[in-house]
Parts: structure tokens; C-alpha cells; sequence
């Protein structure tokens, strides 16, 4: 065996060892599905997220916020359009938006950004959301980056529903279709209509490394249980959604734009 292929190999074992004692898990908030993929997403690893229309981004962000959430480093939303984030309802889900960058790049620079972005020591998180479809090669690429270092990657990316899953080249470890459902009305005394009943999402894991598809309809919970009675609530003006002080000062995430 030559010295350089022998050097490769040793690489190859290095890399296997820091993965095995890089990896974790990110919790979904969802127990059932939780269980299912054996505690959570795996970190180190990319997950897919297809969204069949853009109507349907809040659905799959409902999905991956809590995830985000359980992150214990810094938060970077990689994209070739400006961040359209809500800083009050990312404070509500419980990001912390000192951890959270921003990155505005042109398409043809997004995965490269993203690569050199998860390739980094940070034990990072890193949201994926552009135009461009990345390539068998361009995966591996990235997956060899996560690897490496133990970050996790996300893509957000538009898949209509007419397109075969098994015909999408994207290989990461878990292929997701997330989709609103309808609610459950809540029903109240003296109320002739009902109200909406809480969020609920249709969870399709399509293709999950190591498992096997599934699929569940999930509840939830956008906002936190009344603090008063109905009849208060009607009677008189609602209190705030957040108690004084407890939203942070205006302050933009970080942001930072890069072209090739």
C-alpha cells in the first residue's frame, strides 16, 4: 500500500470516529415522531424539507423551528433572496436571535456559501433556501462537510407534489413533505361559532436513512394557554402576547451578504 493511500485511509477512520462520537439528536417536539426516527433528527447529517407551494413555507417552518430551538449553537439562514423572518414570532417559538446570521447570497454561490458555512467548528445549524436544485455531486459534497465536523444542514426547497421522490437526486438522511392540515374548532359555552383549534401539520417522511416512511398529523401550539378566563377575554381588551420586558429591543439578526 502506497503512502498516500494509506494516508487516505487513516483519514477515512478519523472521520468515522468523530462522527460516531459527534453524533446527537434534535428533538422534533413531537413525541410520536420522535420515536420513530430514534430520539430525533440526527445531527451531522442534511435533511430535506420540500415545500409543493410557496403557501406552504409557514408549514414546513412550523416544523423546523423547534428543531432549531434545541440547537445549541449559532443559527445561519443561507439564501439567494433576502430573509423574510418575523424577529417576534422567531422569539415566540423560542429561537434566540443572538444566535441567528443571515446570509444573502447569488444562486450560484448559495451551496458553495453552504458548504464553507457547515464545514466550520461552530456545531452549527444551517437552513438551506434558494432557487437552485442541487446535484448528486454537490450532496456529497456537503454531506462530506457535516460529516466532518458534526454540523446539521436543512433544505427548504420547492419540490411540486408532481414530482417523484424517488426521482429527486437530493441524498440526505431524511426527506420530509410537510403540509398544512385543517384544525379542530374548539367549541365554548355561550359562543354560537367556534374557534380555530390550534395549528396542524401533515408530516410525510418520505425517505429516512436507516427507517422506514411514516406518516402523522400533528398538533401545534403557535401561542401559550390563556391566562385569563373567556369571559374576562371578551369582557375586557386581551392582555399582550408577551408579558413587558420580555421581548428583546429591536434589533436586527445578523446579517451578512456574499457573491462570488
Amino acid at each position: 500500500m502506497t503512502t498516500d493511500a494509506l494516508a487516505r485511509l487513516r483519514e477515512q477512520v478519523r472521520r468515522l470516529e468523530r462522527r460516531d462520537s459527534q453524533t446527537d439528536t434534535l428533538a422534533t417536539g413531537h413525541s410520536a415522531v420522535d420515536t420513530h426516527l430514534g430520539g430525533g433528527l440526527r445531527t451531522g447529517s442534511l435533511h430535506d424539507f420540500l415545500i409543493s407551494d410557496p403557501l406552504e413555507r409557514g408549514a414546513s417552518l412550523a416544523m423546523l423551528l423547534p428543531i432549531l430551538k434545541e440547537g445549541r449553537g449559532p443559527i445561519f439562514w443561507i439564501s439567494d433572496t433576502p430573509a423574510e423572518l418575523n424577529a417576534c414570532g422567531l422569539h415566540q417559538s423560542g429561537v434566540s436571535l443572538e444566535r441567528l446570521v443571515c446570509i444573502e447570497t447569488d444562486p450560484a454561490s448559495l451551496l458553495s456559501v453552504a458548504e464553507d458555512v457547515l464545514r466550520g467548528p461552530e456545531r452549527a445549524l444551517a437552513v438551506i433556501t434558494g432557487s437552485h436544485v442541487p446535484s448528486l455531486k454537490e450532496i456529497r459534497r456537503l454531506n462530506l462537510a457535516v460529516e466532518a465536523s458534526g454540523n446539521t444542514g436543512f433544505f427548504l426547497r420547492l419540490a411540486p407534489l408532481t414530482r417523484a421522490p424517488g426521482k429527486d437526486p437530493c441524498a440526505c438522511a431524511t426527506h420530509w413533505r410537510i403540509l398544512s392540515h385543517p384544525s379542530a374548532p374548539r367549541f365554548f359555552p355561550g359562543l354560537a361559532m367556534p374557534l380555530p383549534g390550534s395549528r396542524r401539520l401533515s408530516a410525510a417522511l418520505l425517505r429516512g436513512r436507516g427507517g422506514r416512511p411514516a406518516h402523522w398529523i400533528l398538533d401545534c401550539t403557535d401561542h401559550a394557554p390563556l391566562s385569563r378566563s373567556l369571559d374576562a377575554l371578551l369582557a375586557h381588551r386581551a392582555p399582550p402576547a408577551l408579558p413587558p420586558g420580555r421581548l428583546p429591543g429591536r434589533q436586527a439578526p445578523g446579517r451578512a451578504r456574499t457573491s462570488a
